[in-house]
């Protein structure tokens, strides 16, 4: 029988690993196209009409944390179904459907209310840019609304482990994307007009070919069926309530943050923000793709009883989760300058600090993510991880708004974004020991003694690199600096951050 566990086990890791791979190739082709794309739209709109594109849809991502909170919920349920030997996926995904196209309606009725309000009311715009804004608005909301339909197709592509489709998906549209940047350059007429549409109509292709995928895959799981099992949607609405609060955490970490600098600072340092979010976005993103590529199976494992197995899978996700963002963060920040410069030509100013420290806000969130919100989802005890994170998140707001009235520097709503992330880690740890039995001993071990011996040596040579770095150094010369560093990264991970069946495992690979 442990023959067999083990067989298994060993199976599904390297199913795992393969996935991670995918998912790696993935990130990597989508963060050169982000990088060339961003460079571009700054160039052809300018900082200011960036910064009001990035404020206006993010406010549609505000009013849309409803649907953040349903992916979560989404994923979590058709995960759990798949995992009990008795399941029926289909009943599961039509009630998710049927929740979903209530909610998209939901968020449609606030937006044109509460929303449009905001648009008129409060936002801090450049004379003459208010409708503008008000388009952009409209046609990020139409665009939301069906993307909310579209989370049940994509939980089942992920629930069945389709990481490849996926991943074609993703790659192709940001191609498209790219394409119609391209034409921000020849069009004639109202260019953030033009970009709003432009990238709403890429997020619709997106949709229709997840769709199209799961209507070729799992007909029969997703045909419109009627069930009325009532208990089960006050089941879902309910778990739903408490990601909703976690959702709101998150918006007010992003979204949230961006309206208060607006109201400050205005649309020019909102622009300023702007490099610095995407590149905490594409790091970020690639740490919660790989969280991905094994949630499945954590959620799973703990729904047929394997909690060891789930607790295995937890510890290994955050380890090489940390790694990763080790190896990323640190081939960035030792050329910031440089990178920014190559990467925008024109670097908005205050940029390069704000991208410093979004970049180590983003390396502290990973060292505080892995797979332990996976775990508290599979486990269903959510209510007080929810309750008290959101609590701290939003505390964050005021005590920026604070900051900000005593006069502190725009970068002072990342350091305050540090310490609640922080914070925060060490009383999820508590609630995890006291609601799940999680061995926390047992998991800092093992998710995090390696990689902070790996980040002590990268900011090492980071620091050794910058005291021998001519200030005048040249192109090539900063460029073999990043190779140097992602070469040193690395080998830091491989012979310290691996244990030596991993190091074996993966050179098979």
């Amino acid at each position: 029988m442990n023959g067999q566990s083990t067989g298994g086990y060993h199976k599904e890791n390297t199913r795992i690993a393969r996935n991670s791979v995918i998912i790696y190739l993935r990130m990597i082709a989508i963060i050169l196209i982000g990088l060339v794309s961003m460079r571009l739209v700054l160039k052809a709109l300018g900082q200011s009409d960036l910064g009001l594109y990035d404020v206006v849809a993010g406010l549609i991502s505000m009013l849309g944390f409803i649907s953040t909170a349903m992916t979560t919920t989404t994923r979590r349920y058709i995960n759990i179904e798949m995992g009990k030997p008795d399941g029926n996926p289909s009943k599961v995904f039509n009630i998710l459907m049927n929740i979903h196209i209530g909610l998209a309606v939901l968020i449609l009725v606030v937006a044109e209310t509460i929303g449009m309000w905001y648009i008129f009311n409060v936002l801090n715009v450049e004379p003459g840019k208010l409708w503008d804004a008000v388009f952009v608005f409209q046609v990020s909301t139409i665009v939301a609304c069906a993307g909310i339909i579209n989370i049940p197709y994509q939980a089942l592509m992920e629930a069945n482990e389709k990481f490849g489709a996926s991943a074609f998906i993703d790659v192709a549209t940001n191609l498209v994307k790219l394409g119609l940047v391209c034409l921000l350059f020849v069009f004639e007429g109202n260019l953030l007009r033009f970009y709003a549409v432009s990238m709403s109509a890429v997020t619709l292709l997106s949709l229709f070919l997840y769709h199209g995928y799961c209507a070729r895959k799992w007909k029969n799981v997703i045909a419109r069926r009627k069930y009325s099992d009532k208990a089960l949607y006050r089941e879902i609405l309910g778990f739903n309530n408490y990601t909703a609060i976690s959702a709101i955490a998150y918006i007010a970490r992003t979204h949230g943050g961006k309206l208060i600098v607006n109201g400050f600072f205005g649309t020019f340092v909102n622009g300023a923000f702007t490099p610095a979010y995407n590149l905490e976005n594409f790091s970020v993103m690639s740490i919660t793709r790989l969280s991905n590529a094994a949630a499945p199976q954590i959620t799973q494992s703990y729904a047929a009883g394997s909690l060891e197995r789930s607790f295995d899978l937890v510890g290994k996700i955050s380890r090489f989760s940390a790694l990763m963002m080790t190896l990323l963060v640190g081939c960035m920040l030792v050329e910031m300058d440089f990178i920014l410069s190559i990467w925008l030509e024109k670097v908005p100013e205050g940029a390069p600090l704000l991208c410093r420290w979004t970049l180590i806000s983003a390396l502290v969130r990973t060292f505080a993510m892995g797979g332990t919100q996976t775990l508290e989802q599979a486990s269903g005890r959510i209510k007080w991880f929810h309750i008290v994170n959101s609590s701290m998140s939003l505390a964050c707001l005021p005590l920026a708004i604070l900051a900000y009235f005593l006069g502190a520097e725009p970068v002072a709503i990342v350091w305050i974004y540090i310490c609640y992330t922080v914070i925060y880690r060490f009383i999820e740890f508590y609630l995890m020991k006291r609601l799940i039995g999680f061995p926390v001993g047992k998991y800092l071990r093992k998710a995090y003694l390696k990689p902070f011996i790996v980040l002590a040596m990268v900011a090492g040579f980071i620091a050794l690199y910058h005291g021998v770095q001519a200030p005048d150094a040249g192109t090539l010369a900063r460029l073999g600096g990043i190779a140097i560093t992602f070469i040193f990264s690395c080998a830091a991970i491989f012979f310290v951050g691996m244990y030596s069946w991993e190091r074996k495992s993966l050179l098979r690979l």
